[in-house]
């Protein structure tokens, strides 16, 4: 139904190509306090500008080997226009559940990824409340033990109406859908590389956005 929807809006979208580089360091403080930093440049534009740049630090507390509570902080630069060497800061709070667990002999890996973020913008005295939610899945080849085929959804959800920006009213704001395939070269450290489509649903006359992304993470985890 998403995908659907993401097509019959789609029509007037605009577009653009973007190569995002997360860096993801996951740190198991003691035996229940989780850490987490994120490093993440985008590059917009056409893939010709740093359109955006993101620091993600979190603290988690694991309730058991499968779930953890998360509680952070997001800073992230945003051209003012693709193009442009000026940026607008946003600060971010956000809160988190994840949920993640293996079947099949260990060989399929899921997690869901709950977050509720207040997202506090420039020229807005009142927070921009989004939550958002992404399911993550990875089958491990048995063939090429090192390898795996990896595919996540994550729907982007805003929860209040702001008077300030037009673009920031309650409902659908976006959604990720990605297909890749990673590599682990140790246990504490793997390489996953795909396609994400990104769809951003703007409020008229605003078109919609249409980016896609080639992205590649590295995640390293002690």
């Amino acid at each position: 139904m998403i995908i659907i929807l993401m097509i019959s809006t789609s029509v007037q979208a605009t577009s653009d190509f973007q190569i995002w580089i997360p860096i993801n360091i996951n740190a198991r403080l003691t035996e229940q306090l989780r850490g987490f930093l994120e490093f993440q440049p985008r590059v917009g534009d056409n893939a010709s500008n740093l359109t955006t740049a993101i620091v993600r630090p979190a603290l988690g507390w694991a309730l058991n080997e499968k779930a953890t509570l998360w509680v952070g902080y997001l800073m992230q630069a945003d051209s003012v226009t693709p193009d442009s060497d000026t940026y607008r800061i946003e600060n971010r709070a956000w809160q988190g559940f994840s949920w993640r667990d293996t079947v099949i002999n260990k060989q399929f890996i899921w997690e869901v990824r709950n977050r509720l973020e207040e997202r506090f913008l420039p020229g807005n005295s009142d927070p921009s409340i989004r939550w958002r939610t992404r399911l993550r899945v990875e089958q491990l080849i048995p063939a090429w033990s090192p390898w795996s085929v990896i595919a996540s959804e994550e729907i982007f959800v805003t929860l209040n109406d702001n008077s300030n920006n037009a673009q920031l009213q309650a409902g659908a704001q976006q959604n990720r859908l990605y297909v890749g395939v990673g590599y682990r070269f140790a246990p504490e450290v793997q390489v996953e590389t795909g396609y994400l489509y990104q769809h951003v649903w703007k409020n008229p006359p605003t078109a919609d956005q249409n980016n896609n992304v080639w992205m590649t993470n590295l995640n390293l985890n002690f």
